[in-house]
């Protein structure tokens, strides 16, 4: 958490103009607006002091962090100080932008400009609020670490705190440990930094025994330890841990507020029990906004999203207004059960009450349009929006793909590029999977071209998508350059290719490929390679094979469905052992559906084998009694093999159920 106030610099070199006195009393974004504007109008926003007071005002709460005017005016600056510079940087720590407070401060160094504490201070918070599981971010805090050293802020106490803190968001106990042991004082902040590094990694024992610790030095555990400590049992699952955690408040001499009522709702609901956090919540003398957002949350993160809705509806019969997050979550809510309705009637309470929404709310709002299937609506909030981000657009994209309405997806890519938005990785696999469905080849290698002009990251998804692209458009080719140059690979990667090389009449090589992926035992085959590589089998007349996989499909926790069976009941009848695949169907754990009595029937038909149509007639009649498909293919093979006694008796039954063979039309269009 933050311990630093904002710095405010004084001494203005205009000192006795009137307008530098509101500069202090400034408490919301328009009233800061407007003093800026009004600075620059008296010619008073170029001064150093001037513009380093509206820097800190501008990155600061007051102002909600804008941090796009505080650079604009930092920018501006010919030689900022050390204090300007952390107001940037804390300003973009505290927007949750940490990528961008550490290019700061590398700036900053680079520039000359030396650090002091409260620079190192604001560095370590911002690698302890990136990702702590990616290797850069841990290469950054090692970094900010070694020059902490080096400028000789180890003696810091707020610095090595931070640096506890930072180890332990990597879950590096001993490092933390190390730091925490040089520190020449430690604090409340400290300790509880400790404890909680110890219980992100599931060490209660050393977390308990610090805690003890830190009792017997004299420094008393706060709620913050507590918040922490409840929510690191949220993080590991540790449900009995965070219980006996909450009960041990009144030892601690902590009351159990607001505040930690709404750790203890979120620790619940991490944990999947939802009885526990609707108990918890109930059981609150008083809640906050929070609270309410904790518990719908909780319900949408466990799949109840129903049960979100409910509470939601119960929080508008009560004093608390929902804010952006709280409607943030329950249009989620709403894009998962697919009910349109509900979100309509958010929407229309959300105008009604004239609530201000900010992109997230926005994007949220179209992403419950698209996903429930009304792309009219949603592109009606994306044309209202002023400021659109790579979020709005990718949205739209996804959700004119899934509607499969593929040339409105196409025109608002081509918008996006006009408007100076890089396509995001998610927003070019959804229309590489356009180009796949509609097998628009020409359109994909424009994709694949952007892909490179843009040097956009190819992750997994997008090279699988590029190679599903490929081999649907039927250049199997250029699909296995991008396959073998692909350094990871996931299941759908396989998939793509083998089923690529399958659709393309390569089923040999498409067996191989998967033998290829058996040999290297990871990825793992899932339902889907099953069916691609038992297609490919038929195709190619490897029964030997096909039935080998298919009989080792439990081998990897894969219970065969309907289109297993079908795809071997295909293998069969294609390759003539018609009495095999009969005997197989007939024994199916599944009731075998008119596909796969179709293909048998289709079998016999090529085989010449009408001895075996009298015993598959009557099973695939029972399954689909009134198709009128079946019964006119049935009475074809008997005409065919000259049975006009049964060709009489499969017309007979036609008519006395009513069944008629539509006449046969065509058309043209003019």
């Amino acid at each position: 958490m933050p311990r630093y106030l904002y710095f405010r610099p004084t001494n203005a070199g205009n000192a006795r103009h009137p307008l530098l006195a509101h500069l202090d009393a400034c408490a919301s974004r328009a009233h800061i607006a407007e003093l800026h504007g009004r600075l620059i109008r008296a010619h008073l926003a170029p001064d150093p002091a001037v513009a380093g007071r509206l820097v800190a005002l501008l990155a600061s709460p007051a102002a909600g962090h804008d941090m796009r005017c505080a650079r604009r005016v930092f920018d501006g600056m010919s030689n900022p100080n050390a204090p300007v510079w952390n107001c940037i940087i804390r300003g973009y720590t505290s927007r949750r932008a940490p990528g961008e407070a550490l290019a700061t401060f590398r700036d900053m160094v680079r520039r000359g400009v030396a650090p002091d504490n409260y620079t190192m201070a604001t560095a370590v918070s911002a690698c302890a609020a990136a990702d702590g599981w990616a290797w850069e971010w841990r290469a950054a805090g090692d970094a900010v670490h070694a020059m902490v050293r080096k400028i000789g802020s180890a003696a810091d106490l707020f610095v090595m705190s931070g640096l506890v803190k930072l180890y332990g968001t990597f879950r590096s106990v001993e490092d933390a440990r190390k730091v925490f042991g040089e520190m020449q004082e430690r604090d409340v902040v400290s300790w509880t930094s400790m404890i909680s590094a110890f219980a992100q990694r599931g060490m209660w024992d050393d977390a308990l025994r610090f805690l003890a610790e830190m009792q017997a030095d004299g420094v008393s555990p706060n709620k913050v330890t507590i918040i922490n400590l409840l929510s690191a049992c949220g993080h590991g699952q540790a449900v009995d841990r965070g219980r006996w955690v909450y009960g041990h408040l009144s030892e601690y001499g902590i009351e159990a507020d607001v505040d930690i009522g709404n750790a203890l709702i979120s620790m619940y609901a991490k944990c999947g029990c939802m009885s526990d956090a609707l108990e918890a919540f109930k059981a609150m003398p008083t809640r906050n906004t929070k609270s309410w957002n904790m518990l719908i949350d909780g319900f949408v993160q466990n799949q109840k999203h129903k049960e979100a809705l409910t509470m939601f509806e119960e929080m508008l019969s009560t004093d608390f207004n929902p804010d952006a997050v709280t409607l943030v979550t329950v249009l989620s809510a709403c894009t998962q059960l697919g009910d349109l309705q509900q979100g309509r009637n958010l929407h229309s309470y959300i105008r009604s009450r004239e609530i201000y929404c900010d992109a997230i709310l926005l994007n949220s709002m179209i992403n419950m349009y698209a996903k429930c299937g009304d792309m009219a609506a949603a592109e009606m909030v994306f044309q209202t929006m002023k400021q659109r981000d790579v979020v709005s657009w990718t949205t739209m994209v996804c959700g004119y793909v899934q509607g499969r309405q593929f040339t409105a997806a196409f025109i608002f890519f081509e918008e996006m590029n006009v408007a100076g938005i890089v396509a995001s990785e998610m927003a070019l696999v959804s229309l590489l999977s356009a180009c796949s469905q509609l097998g628009a080849l020409d359109k994909g290698r424009e994709i694949h071209a952007y892909i490179e002009e843009k040097n956009i990251k190819r992750d997994v998804f997008l090279e699988s998508a590029l190679v599903d692209m490929y081999a649907k458009c039927g250049c199997i080719d250029m699909a296995a350059e991008i396959f073998s140059k692909m350094q990871h690979k996931q299941t759908l990667t396989w998939n793509s290719m083998i089923g690529g090389l399958a659709s393309n009449g390569h089923g040999k090589e498409a067996v191989q490929l998967f033998d290829q992926m058996l040999k290297f035992g990871d990825p793992k085959p899932d339902v889907i390679t099953f069916k691609t590589v038992l297609g490919a089998c038929a195709h190619v007349g490897m029964v030997n094979e096909g039935l080998r996989y298919f009989h080792s499909m439990s081998s990897f926790g894969i219970a065969p469905d309907i289109e297993h069976y079908g795809c071997i009941a295909d293998l069969l009848s294609r390759a003539g052992l018609l009495e095999e695949a009969f005997e197989f169907i007939k024994k199916m754990p599944i009731d075998p559906n008119p596909i796969i009595w179709g293909s048998l029937l289709s079998a016999c038909r090529f085989h010449h084998k009408m001895d075996l149509v009298r015993k598959v007639r009557q099973h695939i009649i029972n399954v689909a009694p009134n198709d009128v498909g079946t019964h006119v293919l049935i009475s074809n093979l008997h005409a065919e093999g000259g049975q006009w006694d049964d060709v009489q008796q499969i017309r007979e039954q036609m008519g006395s159920r009513g069944i008629e063979k539509s006449p046969g039309h065509s058309s043209i269009q003019v």
